[in-house]
């Protein structure tokens, strides 16, 4: 019988596994394989969860098309509004100049528009002394900002500024003005004219992911559907097994943490079959692919990109609404759900019709992202600075006081001084050197010597998915069912050609 072997138990690689469970045929195995002590510790389970549907440059705009439809899709069959707070959201670009000019005390002077970073910003050659890496071409949506998608992490300015072509032109035409809408972020300490808006409820959304909802979603759906999960584990070397009749193709698996020793003493370790292997580890994706395969003559360029962020309740955030009558065609939290909302005191999910936001702005030396959602706290991020080391595992991460007073004052001079801190972040997010996602079936002579995995035509069963820097929740459920379909031989449901190469 066929069997997978995914490397890394992250949003991409649960992705992967929950979409090959449902397109492979029910003989085919599945593992996932884990080293961290606890899943989700990083960006899989502390980013924001903001998703969209046309934000990504030219290359990646197939996937990103897939992936938002699948997002909705899967909210759309198993209430995702209630089991990891899935919400249609609206995008705004907030000009902290307009307010700057404003007579309001209560507005922060200190703040200013994400192409005026302050006198705090760096150059992009101090940013190149500190250490960020030069290699990475990003771009957005612009077709004359190039391929990559993130020309705007490496000017520290905001992830809308992908769309500014689209915002000149709504200026131009007079576009929709906010204060239009019923659904202005009202929570936010902003003039309506400072706001513009530059996604609909159509072409953005959330989820929860700080609660890891989502992830154990995916978990469950995997477990469930017979998809073995080997954690805290990792994948040590591939080995044939010439016993076997034909011989036959094994990763040998050795558990760590409390389950690496047996009661003899000896280490644990099994040696399952192995067709495929699909390596999602992330930013620790070139420390797995050199341990199956040392002798490589290519080794996938992968560097870090931290991220803090903190989540808070803000005093205007849910709304107060009246209860509502009772709508027989509106969604309905399942009577028995197989998955519990979102934790903590305030785990009630605001399930009204109200779309969520996220607001995009600047403030001196980084553009800060705001996401008000609909488990009632509201997510800020953006701070990523380039001189954080990443850790041996997730869960080893330090979180700075600094950076994360940095996003607190930010935080207060937008919300209101009564915020209240629920939880603070580090994550990491790995990039790749073109700034695209590596989506890619290897070629056996980039492997270099030794086993290798056959794959389901004998030509090479290795993959790889990784590259997704702050895109990563966005971008999964469609990687997972183009990895899927690879690994079966099948035609993709997005191009992702222009992904292949790296």
């Amino acid at each position: 019988m066929p069997t997978t072997v995914i490397l890394g138990a992250g949003i991409i690689g649960l992705a992967t596994a929950h979409s090959l469970a449902e397109l492979a045929p029910p003989d085919h195995r599945i593992h996932l394989v884990d080293p961290a002590p606890e899943l989700f510790a990083s960006a899989s389970g502390k980013a924001a969860g903001f998703l969209a549907k046309d934000w990504f440059a030219p290359a990646i705009a197939p996937l990103g098309n897939l992936s938002f439809d699948l997002h909705r899709a899967l909210a759309h069959r198993h209430n995702g509004r209630a089991r990891w707070a899935y919400s249609e959201s609206i995008s705004y670009s907030l000009d902290r100049d307009f307010d700057d000019d404003s007579d309001d005390p209560d507005l922060d002077p200190g703040l200013a528009s994400g192409s005026d970073r302050g006198g705090d910003a760096e150059s992009p050659e101090e940013q190149r002394a500190s250490g960020e890496p030069e290699d990475v071409h990003i771009s957005g949506r612009n077709g004359s900002q190039g391929q990559g998608g993130l020309d705007w992490l490496r000017q520290n300015t905001s992830r809308a500024s992908v769309l500014e072509g689209d915002l000149e032109k709504a200026h131009s035409d007079g576009g929709t003005s906010v204060d239009e809408t019923d659904e202005l972020p009202k929570w936010l300490r902003a003039k309506p004219d400072a706001l513009q808006m530059i996604s609909d409820r159509k072409s953005t959304a959330q989820l929860y992911v700080v609660s890891r909802t989502l992830c154990e979603f995916l978990l469950a759906q995997c477990l469930a559907a017979g998809v073995t999960l080997h954690q805290p584990a990792r994948a040590t070397k591939l080995w044939l097994d010439e016993d076997h009749p034909g011989s036959l193709t094994r990763i040998r698996v050795e558990y760590l943490g409390l389950l690496a020793k047996t009661i003899d003493g000896r280490a644990r370790t099994v040696d399952i079959p192995c067709d495929n292997v699909v390596i999602a580890a992330g930013c620790w994706t070139p420390q797995v692919y050199t341990s199956l395969f040392p002798n490589a003559s290519r080794i996938p360029r992968i560097t870090h990109l931290a991220g803090y962020s903190v989540t808070f309740k803000a005093k205007h955030w849910p709304p107060a609404v009246p209860t509502p009558k009772a709508d027989p065609q509106a969604p309905q939290a399942p009577s028995n759900p197989s998955l519990p909302l979102p934790r903590g005191q305030d785990s009630q999910v605001y399930l009204g019709a109200s779309p969520t936001h996220a607001i995009f702005t600047g403030a001196h030396g980084f553009s800060p992202e705001i996401f008000s959602r609909v488990a009632g706290d509201v997510w800020l991020g953006g701070l990523n600075p380039a001189t954080a080391a990443l850790p041996a595992l997730p869960t080893d991460a330090q979180v700075a006081p600094a950076e994360v007073a940095k996003l607190l004052a930010v935080a207060r001079s937008l919300c209101g001084e009564d915020i209240e801190l629920r939880s603070q972040a580090l994550c990491f997010r790995p990039v790749s050197a073109t700034g695209r996602p590596i989506i890619s079936r290897m070629h056996v002579a980039d492997l270099g010597d030794g086993v290798k995995p056959r794959g389901h035509d004998g030509a090479g069963g290795v993959f790889i998915a990784t590259g997704h820097g702050p895109w990563g929740i966005a971008l999964s459920l469609g990687t997972g069912r183009v990895v899927s379909e690879m690994v079966l031989g099948r035609a993709t449901s997005a191009d992702v050609s222009a992904l292949t190469r790296w």
